[in-house]
């Protein structure tokens, strides 16, 4: 097999470095970081193979090495673009330009098979099928295009993840066989939109699918820029997973929030209702594999975590905030992060005998809300504390006095309530253990 030569531009130091470890363990390819002047010299020699571009550098530069890469010397050579997940925007952009796949940095050298697959994708495009290819692919006739195969392959990774078979370590369908898993770590995340029933209600079917179309084609790409990939889409909800660091996962579901203010706009100019979503993270052990039969099959990812996240979201509407998240996602979260948390103590879920830490994110609050939650930190998590240890009196004076102070923090307010003669009578006399059981789906 030939050495494939990997230009890299534009790109940090450090993503160089593992583009280059997880490539040279590979043993069949070179990794060269280039100015834009070289690249464009390198490309009209034919000396690219594959053409990385880092998005994070002037963009005539990008611009021009894009030109290039799409007609090197009647050659196309195929790119891929990496950016952060914040520089989304501009990642769909060169993918409406012509590039082949992207890459969200900092590149994780921890999950290798997530470099290694793309560039591979990026060469059997240019190329052909590899060998690998199923059973019953048509051949590939040298210099056809498009190649069939690879479209039929490409088809699979709409209603399969392709991070799927990469965690699965099959590089196709055709290699997966019924009772493959594997454990992973990973974030899992839930959303769903807020009184879709009502909502769908006053739609015709029609009109039901076409609204959730463009709803989630508005949000899907977040969670891939960041990493992530939909496992499953339910009706008007997301299921995804995170197999990176948990931050990236808490900083999609802060984007999504954003891109849901301007999907928002635009629904209000267009005379239609803006909706509102609730979202919940956690972050465990899952099993990812195949069930069912050997003429039938799926992929599934089970474990309590996935129950526990679904179980998360729900509680949004409980507290009346649209980001919850679990303290295993906030203890992955590294020390210096920008996000807003505030705890919001220890909740039992429905059907969960354990409790689990849960802690509000506030990012997408108004500025108001964003500067009374700041200013009035110390107080929550005092009157926090009183209510975990049972000194319900004292803690409801506390979120009474910050309830008052801002009659849209819902949290305090719930607090407020729950600390109130009535229901500490419904409670009983028995012990209490701080724990607050919270009864929704």
């Amino acid at each position: 097999m030939s050495v494939r030569r990997i230009v890299h531009v534009g790109g940090t130091e450090s993503d160089h470095h593992v583009l280059e470890s997880v490539l040279d363990a590979e043993g069949n390819a070179t990794v060269s970081l280039l100015t834009p002047a070289d690249a464009l010299a390198a490309l009209g020699r034919q000396l690219v193979d594959v053409l990385v571009i880092g998005l994070m550098q002037p963009s005539h530069d990008v611009l021009a090495l894009m030109r290039a890469a799409q007609g090197a010397n009647g050659m196309r050579v195929p790119v891929i673009v990496t950016a952060p997940v914040e520089a989304h925007q501009r990642v769909q952009a060169c993918l409406q330009r012509g590039a082949d796949d992207y890459l969200t940095t900092p590149l994780d050298i921890a999950h290798p098979l997530l470099v290694t697959r793309r560039i591979e994708a990026c060469l059997q495009h240019a190329a052909g099928p590899p060998p690998t290819l199923p059973i019953g692919y048509p051949p590939a006739v040298p210099g056809a295009q498009p190649n069939a195969a690879w479209e039929n392959a490409q088809t699979v990774h709409r209603f399969i993840p392709r991070e799927f078979l990469d965690m699965l370590e099959r590089k196709s369908l055709a290699d997966v066989q019924l009772g493959d898993h594997v454990l992973r770590d990973m974030t899992v995340f839930f959303s769903d939109i807020r009184d879709f029933t009502q909502l769908s209600e006053r739609l015709t079917p029609a009109e039901n699918f076409s609204f959730l179309t463009s709803y989630l084609r508005n949000v899907t790409p977040i969670i891939r820029n960041a990493g992530g990939f939909v496992d499953k889409y339910l009706g008007d909800g997301v299921m995804a997973l995170f197999p990176g660091d948990a931050t990236k996962a808490l900083g999609a579901a802060v984007e999504m929030n954003r891109q849901l203010a301007r999907y928002n706009a635009g629904r209000q100019i267009a005379g239609y209702v803006p909706i509102r979503i609730g979202m919940g993270l956690h972050r465990g052990s899952l099993m990812l594999g195949t069930i069912g039969a050997e003429d039938q099959m799926q992929t599934t990812v089970i474990a309590d975590a996935v129950n526990l996240a679904s179980r998360i979201e729900g509680m949004t509407k409980t507290f009346g905030v649209n980001l919850l998240l679990s303290g295993a996602v906030v203890e992955a979260l590294p020390a210096e992060h920008p996000h807003r948390l505030r705890a919001l103590g220890a909740v039992a879920a429905k059907g969960k005998s354990q409790s689990v830490e849960i802690f509000e994110c506030y990012d997408n609050d108004s500025d108001d809300l964003i500067a009374h939650k700041d200013r009035t930190a110390k107080q929550f998590a005092a009157g926090m504390a009183e209510f975990r240890k049972g000194m319900l009196l004292t803690a409801g004076r506390i979120f009474a006095r910050i309830a008052e102070m801002e009659r849209n923090d819902a949290p305090a307010a719930y607090f407020r309530d729950r600390c109130s003669l009535a229901v500490v009578r419904d409670r009983g006399s028995g012990p209490w253990d701080g724990v607050e059981h919270i009864e929704v789906k």
